[in-house]
C-alpha cells in the first residue's frame, strides 16, 4: 500500500496547484465530489437508506471539504445540516468559497458544540455522520472543545438504541488521529485523549503513514482512497524525492 507523510501530502497539494495549475478549490472539489460517491457506494453496500447526514466542518481544508461533501449530498436528494467550529466568514481561501456556496444554497448551518451534535442527531435522526473536523496538518493536544465534539460523535455511534444504522465517516483521516503516528494525541498531563472511530475513512491521494500503525487500526475502519486530481506521476516523484533525501 502507497502511504505519504503528513509534510508528502502538502508537497503533492503545492506541486499541483504551482506546477500543475491546478487551482486548489479544483482539488477540493474533486475530493468532496469523489468522497460523496464513496459514502453513497459504502451505505448501499451497508443497506442503509442515506436520508439525512450530520457533517461536521472544521476551520480549514478538511472542513472546506466538508462543504462539498454537504453540497453534493443535499443536490443527491440528501437532507444536510452543517455543524461548523467556525463562521463561515472567519473562513479563509477554498473553504470560505465553498462555505458560502453552502449558505448561498440556504443549506442549515449552525455552530458546532459537542451537545449540539447529539441535539441535532436526536432530532434529525441521520444515518450519517461525517467528520471533516481536522486533516492531515493536526499535531499535538486537541482544544477542549475540539475533544467534547469527538467524545460526541463516538458517543452517538456507540448508543444505538434504534433500528437506523449509524455510520460514521471519517474526511481524509479521523479527527484527532495524528497522520504520521496514527496514534491519538496525549493532553501536556500524559492523559491520552480521543480521535473519531469511524466506520469508513476516505483519505485523499494515498493512505497517511500512520494508518499503518496498529494504535491506527481502532479508528480507521473501511479505508478507502479518494482521487483529487494529482496525476500518480506526482506523487511517485514526492515519494523519490523524499527516499533521496534520507
Amino acid at each position: 500500500m502507497v502511504t505519504l507523510t503528513r509534510e508528502q501530502v502538502r508537497e503533492v497539494d503545492r506541486l499541483a496547484i504551482e506546477e500543475l495549475g491546478i487551482p486548489g478549490v479544483v482539488l477540493m472539489e474533486n475530493a468532496g465530489r469523489n468522497a460523496t460517491d464513496i459514502i453513497q457506494r459504502y451505505m448501499q453496500q451497508r443497506g442503509a437508506e442515506l436520508e439525512s447526514a450530520l457533517i461536521l466542518c472544521g476551520g480549514g481544508n478538511n472542513g472546506g471539504d466538508g462543504y462539498v461533501i454537504a453540497r453534493h449530498l443535499y443536490n443527491r436528494g440528501v437532507h444536510v445540516t452543517i455543524l461548523t467550529t467556525k463562521s463561515v466568514d472567519q473562513l479563509k481561501g477554498d473553504a470560505l468559497i465553498n462555505a458560502r456556496i453552502c449558505r448561498n444554497m440556504n443549506l442549515p448551518i449552525h455552530p458546532a458544540t459537542g451537545r449540539g451534535v447529539l441535539e441535532h442527531a436526536g432530532a434529525n435522526l441521520p444515518t450519517l455522520i461525517i467528520d471533516a473536523l481536522l486533516g492531515t496538518g493536526f499535531q499535538g493536544e486537541l482544544r477542549p472543545d475540539m475533544l467534547e465534539l469527538i467524545q460526541a460523535v463516538n458517543e452517538w455511534r456507540e448508543a444505538n438504541d434504534s433500528n437506523l444504522p449509524r455510520v460514521v465517516a471519517a474526511i481524509d483521516l479521523p479527527s484527532g488521529l495524528d497522520c504520521n503516528t496514527g496514534s491519538p494525541p496525549t493532553s501536556r498531563q500524559g492523559v491520552l485523549q480521543h480521535a473519531i472511530r469511524a466506520d469508513l475513512t476516505i483519505t485523499f491521494v494515498a493512505a497517511k503513514q500512520g494508518f499503518t500503525q496498529p494504535a491506527a487500526k481502532p479508528y480507521i475502519g473501511l479505508l478507502e482512497v479518494a482521487d483529487i486530481g494529482a496525476p500518480p506521476e506526482l506523487v511517485q516523484r514526492v515519494r523519490e524525492a523524499s527516499s533521496d533525501s534520507i
